[in-house]
């Protein structure tokens, strides 16, 4: 649960630090070019780094997903060892 509330704030503040740097470059005395520009950038570093929370998010749900596998099979392995062996110990 404490996670879910760390990544709550997390985007909160990445959110905020957004529409706070949006609004100061819309009020910045700059001219019109400058502003899209920097507008602009300001998009694709948005952007950007939402792609790479992205990659990093599906990174660690494959990761999640391959630990998961592996302990099935783990417990598949012991499940067919503990049959076996009461198997032989019942002949």
């Amino acid at each position: 649960m404490a996670q879910r509330d760390w990544q709550g704030t997390a985007a909160g503040v990445a959110i905020g630090i957004g529409i706070g740097v949006a609004v100061g470059i819309l009020l910045a005395p700059e001219s019109g070019r400058e502003t899209r520009g920097r507008i602009v950038g300001t998009m694709k570093d948005g952007i950007d780094g939402a792609l790479e929370t992205g990659q990093v998010l599906v990174q660690r749900a494959q990761q999640t997903l391959d630990d998961a596998r592996e302990r099935v099979k783990q417990a598949a392995e012991a499940g067919e060892q503990a049959y076996q062996k009461a198997k032989s110990n019942a002949a």
